[in-house]
C-alpha cells in the first residue's frame, strides 16, 4: 500500500497524519508514505522524526481568509499551482489513498486526487468545522471527526457543499503520535537540567510559536522563576529577546524529547490546537489554554473549560501581572491540579489513530 499524506503550516493538521501513519504501517508492513506540505511550517520536522521512511515534497498552498482580503486573490494562484503540482506528484507516485487532516493544502491535493480517481480520506480535528473540510467533504470517500457534534454539521450546506450520505462520517476522536507518550521524569530532569525541588511549568505556543505568549512569559519571569522552573518552547521567534535567568529553559522546538517534557510538567500552558490538546489529554496534565484569537481554537478551549477539563483564558485579557497570578494560583491549588489531570483524560479515546487507520484500510480495500 502507498499512502500520500498532506499537511501544512502548523502541527495541528500535521501531527494527526503521522499518528495514523504509524498505525497504517503496522497494518501494512510494506506501506510507503509520501508527504506533501508547505515550505513554511514544521512539516519537515515531522518527517525527520517519523519512525519510518517518508518521501517529502512541498507544494504552493493558499487559504481563503474571512472577511475577504486582497491576499485571497494572490492565494487563488497559489491554490491553482498547488493543484498542478499535486497532479504531478500523484502521477509520479500513484498512491492508493490520499489522507489529509484539515490543512488548507489538502484542498488542491484532494481535488487533484479526485481527478485521478484516487480515493480521499479526511480528518476533521477541531470542534468547529474547518473550511478545508467543508470544501473537500463532498468528494471524500470517508470523513473522520473528533467530536459527534462536528460530524452532525458536515454536509448541511447547498450547491457544492450539498448533503450527502452520513454513512461516510466516522466519529473517531483525534489521533496522537506514540512518540509523545511514555516520557520519563528522571530523563527530563537530566535533559533540561531541572531542580526536583521546584515545580515545572511547560509553555508551548503551538507548532510555529506564539509571540504574545512569549511576551507574557518573559514579563512574568522575574516573579515566576522565584518558585517555579519553566521549559519554554518559543517557536524560534524573537531569539534576540531571549532572557537569561535561573530556572528558565527556552527551546525553539522539542521533537524526540517532548514526551519527557510532558512527563515532568506539573502545569502546561498552551495554545488550544486540537493536536496538542489531544496529546495533553492522553498524558493527563493540568492545562491552561490560551487560544489563538478569532480561530477554531476558541471553540476548543470553551469546550474543555465548560466541562472542567482545562482552564481557558482570553489572550486579550492577559498581562504579565494577571498571568503570573493565574499560574501561581494553579501551582498552589493541588486539588484543582488533580481534578484537571483526571478530567482531561476523558477527552479522547486512546485508540483514535487505530480507528482512523481502519477507516483508511476499508477505503483502500473497496477501491481495489
Amino acid at each position: 500500500m502507498k499512502m500520500l499524506i498532506v499537511g501544512g503550516g502548523t502541527g495541528g493538521p500535521t501531527a494527526p497524519l503521522f499518528a495514523v501513519a504509524e498505525k497504517v504501517k503496522k497494518r501494512f508492513h510494506n506501506a510507503e508514505f509520501v508527504f506533501l506540505g508547505t515550505r513554511k511550517g514544521v512539516d519537515k520536522k515531522f518527517t525527520e522524526q517519523a519512525g519510518f521512511s517518508v518521501v517529502y515534497h512541498t507544494i504552493p498552498a493558499g487559504k481563503w481568509r474571512r472577511p475577504f482580503t486582497i491576499e485571497n486573490i494572490f492565494d487563488l494562484f497559489k491554490i491553482f499551482f498547488g493543484f498542478l503540482k499535486a497532479l504531478y506528484y500523484l502521477g509520479r507516485y500513484r498512491p492508493d489513498v490520499v489522507f489529509g487532516a484539515g490543512s488548507y493544502a489538502q484542498v488542491p491535493v484532494a481535488y487533484a486526487a479526485y481527478l485521478r480517481r484516487i480515493p480521499v480520506v479526511i480528518h476533521q480535528p477541531d470542534l468547529r468545522l474547518l473550511l478545508s473540510t467543508r470544501v473537500v467533504a463532498p468528494i471524500a470517500k470517508a470523513i473522520t471527526v473528533s467530536f459527534t457534534n462536528t460530524g452532525q454539521g458536515i454536509g448541511s450546506g447547498s450547491g457544492l457543499l450539498a448533503k450527502y450520505p452520513k454513512s461516510k462520517v466516522h466519529v473517531t476522536g483525534n489521533p496522537v503520535r506514540e512518540s509523545v507518550l511514555g516520557g520519563s521524569v528522571e530523563k527530563a530532569r537530566s535533559i533540561f537540567n531541572l531542580n526536583d525541588q521546584y515545580p515545572t511549568i511547560l509553555v508551548m505556543g503551538g507548532g510555529t510559536g506564539a509571540r504574545r505568549i512569549n511576551e507574557l512569559v518573559w514579563g512574568a519571569l522575574p516573579e515566576l522563576s522565584k518558585y517555579a522552573q519553566i521549559i519554554h518552547l518559543t517557536g524560534g521567534k524573537d531569539k534576540s529577546r531571549l532572557p537569561t535567568r535561573d530556572h528558565y529553559h527556552p527551546f525553539d522546538f522539542l521533537t524526540g524529547d517532548l514526551k519527557h517534557a510532558y512527563a515532568v510538567a506539573d502545569i502546561v500552558i498552551s495554545r488550544a490546537g486540537m493536536a496538542t490538546i489531544s496529546e495533553l489529554g492522553l498524558v493527563g496534565k493540568a492545562v491552561v489554554l490560551i487560544p489563538l484569537p478569532d480561530s477554531p481554537q476558541e471553540d476548543n478551549a470553551k469546550l474543555l473549560a465548560s466541562f472542567g477539563l482545562a482552564v481557558a483564558v482570553n489572550e486579550r485579557s492577559l498581562t504579565p501581572i494577571n498571568f503570573t497570578e493565574l499560574v501561581r494560583k494553579l501551582l498552589w491549588d493541588t486539588t484543582l491540579q488533580k481534578n484537571l489531570r483526571e478530567n482531561i483524560k476523558r477527552l479522547m479515546p486512546a485508540d483514535s489513530a487505530e480507528k482512523i487507520a481502519k477507516v483508511i484500510h476499508d477505503v483502500y480495500e473497496r477501491s481495489k
